[in-house]
């Protein structure tokens, strides 16, 4: 206790107040650190899921422009190519052909190469089955993709096409 002629604070008293603050600042900051992890999680997976819609959507697009599937796919097996054959909107003929290169998904298109994933991003698996019916012939795709900046994650993408190119 304070005699009123007294001036400042005692030690026990600094001692307390020092703790709290301490306290205090030690719930702030983990807490800040849970709110900086999230943000980063849900970044990579934002990244991720972009890549991974924008990747599956030209493959189903060049497969169902397709008129025939090349010989020089590799099915079943990481990483797989996807060779696909037909003619552009002007008749001239035209191959796409994906394959995984450096960790990248890559679209050839006679002969001029660009890449699909972005830097971003890893392709960890791409898996192509080759499908046959009766009412014609598809692929199935498998893609597992892996952020590469920040915090990590993996997500598998599915998509079935089927050849509808003359």
């Amino acid at each position: 206790m304070r005699n009123p002629q007294q001036q400042g604070y005692s030690l026990i008293e600094l001692v307390i107040y020092i703790a709290l603050f301490a306290l205090i600042s030690v719930v702030i900051m983990n807490a800040l650190v849970t709110v900086m992890r999230t943000y980063a999680s849900a970044q990579g997976y934002r990244r991720l899921q972009t890549n991974g819609e924008l990747i599956m959507e030209r493959v189903v697009r060049e497969v169902r422009d397709a008129s025939t599937v090349a010989g020089g796919s590799v099915y079943g097996a990481h990483p797989g190519t996807l060779s696909l054959s037909g003619t552009d909107t002007g008749g001239a003929p035209r191959t796409a052909v994906f394959s995984v290169i450096n960790g990248a998904l890559v679209l050839s298109e006679n002969g001029t190469s660009a890449n699909l994933s972005t830097s971003e991003v890893t392709v960890n698996t791409f898996i192509v089955r080759h499908i046959t019916t009766t009412n014609g012939e598809g692929v199935r795709i498998e893609l597992g993709l892996t952020t590469t900046n920040g915090h990590i994650v993996s997500d598998p993408f599915y998509a079935t096409a089927m050849l509808r190119g003359m």
